[in-house]
């Protein structure tokens, strides 16, 4: 009897030492593809956190372009203004100047 009680124990010591093995195996698995998920997600938001940066960069960008075009329509203008102004007050300082020059009879 103590030699089937022998064999049953080493059956059952193998059983356990497989059934360890098997465990750990699948735990190494199991490891494993978390750290394949883990790093996929990474990738994934890594991506969209470029994306969603490049949009941000291109609204900007947009944003600061229409203000510059604002800006240059805003110069434009008071450029055609200063320069009406400008005509406005030569024809004055003209007309002046022949005022002066010239008497109100017509001679000089």
């Amino acid at each position: 009897m103590s030699k089937e009680i022998i064999e049953s124990v080493m059956k059952a010591e193998e059983q356990a030492e497989s059934i360890k093995k098997r465990s750990e195996d699948e735990a190494r698995e199991i490891i494993a593809q978390a750290y394949n998920e883990a790093r996929e997600l990474e990738e994934q938001l890594i991506a969209e956190t470029e994306a969603k940066a490049q949009e941000i960069i291109a609204a900007a960008r947009s944003s600061a372009e229409q203000a510059v075009e604002q800006l240059k329509q805003q110069v434009a203008r008071e450029s055609e203004q200063t320069k009406a102004k400008a005509s406005q007050q030569l024809n004055q300082a003209i007309q002046l100047i022949v005022g002066k020059v010239v008497s109100p009879d017509g001679s000089s």
